[in-house]
């Protein structure tokens, strides 16, 4: 079981809400500069972008590519427009601007800073509600990069290396879709935020224990699951 006992303990006040508990955790000297109050929530950055201008400049060569594919006779034509598409789609993708987690009071959202698609929990599964965040703790995971190389036999061999990184794994609760679909209790869904160490990553994973405290229905849950004894049958082992 994950302990969210908190670093920062909260006055006993009327004022425990979410903007409270933020300016209590950015007084505390493992206050995490990534985290800020902006919109009446918490912002964080989970990937961050190129600037605009790139953005329009990766547009503004695949716009070029068009006139040349119409220009030129295959196969560079070919060549063209896949260069073409290439910049197009990564320039779309940077006119949305940085993927952000903003944390609300009673759910967690995942944004853009333009172009977001959906704006209900129905239209858009990117909502998290406070009551399905199971557990958040520090996790390490390992990253696969793999490579091509030609070899002189004209043959390819793959290389696959494996990077180490440090997160923060806010996990999930089941729907009752994925439990229909058969998925175990042991395949949570899960979102991840990827620190530069170890130790950022679990002090954030610390500060997000503080400001997005659980509820009882959660933690309720995760009690029981603890302390409810195994009912395997012994004879459901031995039959064939």
């Amino acid at each position: 079981m994950v302990d969210s006992t908190s670093t920062w303990p909260l006055p006993e006040t009327s004022m425990d809400n979410l903007e409270h508990r933020f300016k209590e955790y950015k007084k505390s000297d493992n206050y995490n500069p990534r985290l800020i109050w902006d919109e009446e929530c918490i912002k964080i950055i989970l990937s961050a972008k190129y600037p605009l201008l790139r953005a329009f400049a990766f547009l503004l060569v695949g716009v070029i590519c068009i006139p040349i594919t119409v220009a030129i006779s295959w196969p560079e034509a070919g060549i063209a427009a896949f260069f073409g598409f290439v910049f197009f789609m990564v320039g779309f993708a940077g006119l949305r601007g940085n993927q952000t987690l903003q944390i609300h009071e009673n759910h967690l959202g995942i944004r853009f800073d333009r172009m977001n698609f959906g704006s209900s929990v129905a239209e858009n599964p990117t909502e998290i509600q406070r009551e399905n965040i199971i557990a958040i703790k520090y996790c390490v995971v390992d990253i696969a990069h793999e490579r091509d190389t030609n070899n002189f036999d004209d043959t390819t061999s793959r290389t696959t290396t494996y990077e180490k990184t440090d997160n923060t794994r806010i996990l999930l609760a089941l729907t009752d879709e994925m439990k229909e679909y058969g998925m175990d209790d042991d395949e949570n869904p899960w979102l991840d935020i990827r620190s530069k160490t170890k130790i950022e990553a679990q002090e954030l994973a610390d500060a997000l224990n503080f400001l997005i405290p659980r509820t009882p229905v959660a933690v309720k849950s995760e009690v029981a699951e603890v302390i409810t004894p195994k009912t395997d049958n012994f004879w459901d082992e031995v039959q064939p």
